[in-house]
């Protein structure tokens, strides 16, 4: 390549990389000002379900405990004679 063809590829490549820094930092934000609402809603979602499983652990519990699944009582053995 002749030098005359060397700098104009250098100054095509300088023009293009100036273009992208001035593309870049006039880069909208617009679509990230709602990128909270995923986090919190998938934190919601997962208190939600730990909520619900305690809550079916503490209800079967307390049916176990309070008659609900009662044993039958032994029966008691006498000696006959």
């Amino acid at each position: 390549m002749r030098p005359d063809e060397i700098l104009e590829v250098e100054a095509d490549r300088r023009r293009r990389v100036d273009e992208a820094f001035r593309l870049g930092s006039e880069a909208s934000t617009a679509g990230a000002g709602l990128s909270w609402i995923g986090p919190l809603a998938a934190g919601a979602a997962i208190a939600i379900a730990i909520a619900l499983i305690l809550g079916i652990i503490a209800l079967a519990q307390a049916a176990s405990t309070s008659g609900g699944a009662t044993r039958s009582p032994s029966p008691v053995v006498t000696p006959s004679r």
